[in-house]
């Protein structure tokens, strides 16, 4: 509790997950206000706050807000807009998204406009909420898109706290190259780290190599005979060059790297940076195809986010063992990140690869992938607690908010869920059909399945 509690708390009776490791399991949650007053026995929480304060007994456990660490929400939502009729409820929304997964984000001749991209992110985010989200991470937001999301915020419809990484296509028309990207973040005024609990400036992205099923991923290793390693997109001079001028000028860097080697010179480069790294939340995004014991050791010394998507292995494990045998049973090495003591921030890169965190986190335990009956390796697979972690407090640093989300405890952002079972208590297969029946952001309600 901190200082007096206002004059309209709520007290919400259920079992609790806090994600609070001072206080890990709680019987109540007081919330006034958008923040939390107190979480703990019941007792303590009625004594809490003001005698008679209205309370609220709910079927199911509390659990901190989910946050996608790798999600282009405002991408989906405009896909809904084309492929979706209005209206369309969660499954339909997540089949069509899986059947579609080839087609294009925006299948007309004119752009969307800044009004209907509005409209999109409010289409996506009332789908997300369904799922327990109350925040994400946008990895790439091109100009347009930080329009939309900054419109959405003017206008108050802005509901999924969101960040945006901004991305400037290194050679497109504006910005043809490195230099010209310094210029036009010298040119903004802002950087990482600027907005507030609704909408953030994130980190800006990079790409240090390619996709891993089209054989793009940099790795030390060649992919078959021929002796090519993957592909490269941006050369050493060039990214130690932009990343040291991020780091000196308020900026952070999410580079996708897929393969070991890729992964390896941004380790290096990053590491180099300094107290910038943890200070403005560099990632290395996807980070899943072979990299050494010593790039993972380098990059979590250096306290790099490790932004890792379980749904790219589901989607993609099948086709990599073909591509590449028995080097592809430790894809997407959770474990080792964890081990090392990175902060891993999980994610899902939706809507082109799945992202329902129930079907992820059951991933992530499992190591299964499409297709196939036998899982990758399970020297990789990790707890549901630790799943869940990574979409909570991990996501939480990820977002700049590991002081405000993440968990549930006194004076943090009341963002919660309350889900029909506890996830870490379930038989593994059980956790896929879980639902989610209240998503509350600051206190106030988005989505409740009674009124859905």
């Amino acid at each position: 509790m901190i200082g007096a509690p206002p004059l309209d708390p709520r007290i919400h009776i259920a079992p609790v997950l806090t994600m609070d490791p001072a206080n890990p399991r709680a019987e109540a949650l007081a919330v006034a206000g958008d923040r939390i007053v107190a979480a703990g026995r019941l007792a303590e929480v009625r004594a809490a706050v003001p005698s008679g304060t209205p309370e609220e007994t709910h079927d199911g456990v509390i659990l901190p807000g989910l946050i996608d660490a790798h999600l282009h929400m405002q991408r989906g939502g405009l896909k809904a807009l084309a492929y979706l009729p209005e209206g369309a409820g969660l499954a339909e929304f997540i089949e069509t998204m899986d059947r579609t997964f080839h087609d294009e984000d925006w299948p007309h001749e004119e752009p969307p406009e800044l009004g209907q991209r509005v409209r999109a992110i409010g289409i996506a985010q009332r789908l997300f909420h369904q799922l327990g989200f109350t925040g994400v991470v946008d990895p790439a937001s091109t100009i347009d898109e930080m329009r939309g999301y900054q419109e959405a915020h003017r206008r108050g419809a802005l509901t999924m706290r969101t960040v945006a990484m901004p991305y400037l296509e290194i050679g497109s028309t504006a910005t043809p190259d490195v230099d010209a990207v310094i210029a036009h973040l010298e040119g903004t005024g802002v950087s990482t780290g600027f907005g507030d609990d609704q909408l953030r400036i994130g980190p800006i992205k990079v790409y240090a190599d390619g996709e891993a099923l089209k054989g793009q991923a940099l790795l030390d290793q060649p992919w078959d005979e021929s002796g090519y390693r993957g592909l490269r997109r941006i050369s050493d001079e060039d990214f130690a060059r932009l990343v040291r001028f991020c780091a000196e000028h308020g900026w952070g860097v999410g580079t996708h790297a897929v393969g070991g080697a890729a992964m390896a010179f941004v380790a290096r480069e990053y590491a180099a940076a300094g107290a910038a790294v943890a200070q403005r939340r560099f990632q290395i995004i996807h980070g899943y195809l072979e990299p050494s014991a010593e790039t993972i050791a380098t990059a979590a010394r250096a306290g790099v986010i490790a932004s890792l998507q379980p749904s790219i292995i589901w989607q993609n494990g099948a086709g990599l063992r073909v591509a590449l045998g028995e080097r592809a049973e430790r894809a997407n090495p959770v474990r080792s990140w964890l081990d090392a003591g990175a902060v891993v921030a999980f994610g899902s890169d939706g809507p082109f690869f799945a992202f329902d965190p129930r079907h992820l986190m059951w991933q992530a335990v499992t190591r299964r992938v499409r297709g196939e009956d036998e899982p990758l390796s399970l020297d990789e697979a990790i707890t549901v607690e630790e799943a869940l972690a990574a979409y909570t407090t991990g996501a939480a640093y990820a977002a700049f908010a590991e002081s405000s989300r993440g968990m549930l405890r006194a004076g943090r952002l009341a963002d919660w869920a309350l889900w029909s079972a506890d996830p870490t208590a379930v038989p593994i297969d059980r956790l896929r059909v879980l639902t989610v029946r209240r998503t509350v952001v600051g206190g106030q309600t988005v989505y409740d399945e009674v009124g859905a």
